[in-house]
């Protein structure tokens, strides 16, 4: 009788530590070239290190997070604008090729109705629990807030359950005033907008960390882009992961 109690209570504990048990958080980022990682492309001089996405990485890795990055864009591997790696000569000092962590939906050139087209379908394909959306940078207009709303509401339309991250975006190399007031529009009225509505979203602002002086936004440090147009240096992908992995948190903390 005590053997068959034990054995019950044995395979209890069993059952409910399997049950305990969960799956990786399926994290998809998601945006243009600068997701993708791109640099000073075509040339690759500056060495392609998978931009924010290996920073994150390892922020995440250090703090415990069992995860996955989900998404099967292609680039820069497709060699649509040169080839990072000069011929396989060169290779990137931590590659998440080789762990399975290569997922994203970074296209580079992409604009905010590019994705908006294509996003029900990468949700429903990549089941990501949580989204960082970062885009807005091409063809940046006074109408952007507006088609940037559109996307929103097509996501949690698309998936009620999903957490997104919004980014203040990347500066230009010089201050664009649409970008700006695209940037503040994020933070004082969608974030709070679809908070309301009881969907699970924050910000976080990636624009100040180009900046020489905190207090002036149009202070913008042109040597912190690779490309001195608008891909940021491997060095402020690294500030910009921290940034990503403080709203992960905010995110993951809500469950």
């Amino acid at each position: 009788m005590k053997r068959a109690t034990l054995i019950l209570s044995f395979a209890f504990a069993l059952c409910t530590c399997f049950a305990l048990a969960k799956d990786p958080v399926r994290i998809m980022p998601l945006g243009d070239s600068i997701t993708a990682g791109y640099t000073d492309n075509s040339k690759w001089a500056h060495p392609f290190e998978f931009g924010y996405r290996s920073h994150l990485y390892r922020l995440l890795k250090q703090a415990g997070h069992d995860f996955v990055f989900v998404g099967k864009s292609p680039e820069p591997w497709n060699n649509k604008s040169g080839d990072p790696t000069h011929g396989g000569t060169v290779s990137p000092t931590l590659d998440l090729r080789k762990l399975g962590q290569d997922g994203h939906r970074g296209y580079g050139g992409w604009s905010i109705g590019a994705i908006h087209k294509e996003v029900p379908g990468w949700i429903t394909t990549d089941r990501p629990d949580i989204i960082l959306l970062l885009i807005g940078i091409n063809g940046i207009n006074p109408k952007s807030p507006q088609q940037l709303e559109a996307l929103v509401k097509t996501i949690f339309d698309t998936d009620k359950e999903v957490k997104l991250i919004v980014a203040q975006i990347t500066p230009l190399s010089r201050f664009n005033p649409d970008l700006y007031d695209y940037n503040a529009y994020i933070r004082q009225t969608l974030v709070p907008k679809h908070a309301d509505k009881g969907h699970i979203i924050t910000t976080v602002d990636l624009y100040r960390h180009f900046l020489t002086d905190p207090d002036d936004p149009k202070s913008i440090d042109a040597s912190r882009l690779s490309n001195k147009i608008n891909h940021p240096t491997n060095a402020m992908h690294g500030k910009m992961a921290q940034s990503w992995l403080e709203g992960i948190e905010d995110l993951l903390s809500r469950r």
